[in-house]
């Protein structure tokens, strides 16, 4: 199973994406499958974990978005 790191804002679900132009994570909408597709998917929760706390101590925006790990069949 594979995992997204997600959160909901004003009630559309969105996920993280790694914009490696400006070498940063970012939010994405995540509801249609090609959205789903864009976002940051790790094979397994430990990963998505590695990442979130990695978001948590250095990205003080995100991190204030409630960020949460979710599977990512529950967007398909």
């Amino acid at each position: 199973m594979s995992y997204l790191i997600t959160t909901t804002i004003d009630n559309v679900p969105h996920a993280i994406t790694c914009n490696v132009k400006k070498n940063r994570f970012e939010l994405i909408r995540a509801v249609t499958a090609l959205e789903v597709g864009k976002a940051f998917c790790s094979p397994n929760k430990t990963g998505a974990m590695s990442i979130l706390n990695w978001i948590n101590e250095n990205d003080k925006n995100l991190a204030s978005k409630g960020l949460t790990i979710s599977p990512e069949a529950k967007f398909l």
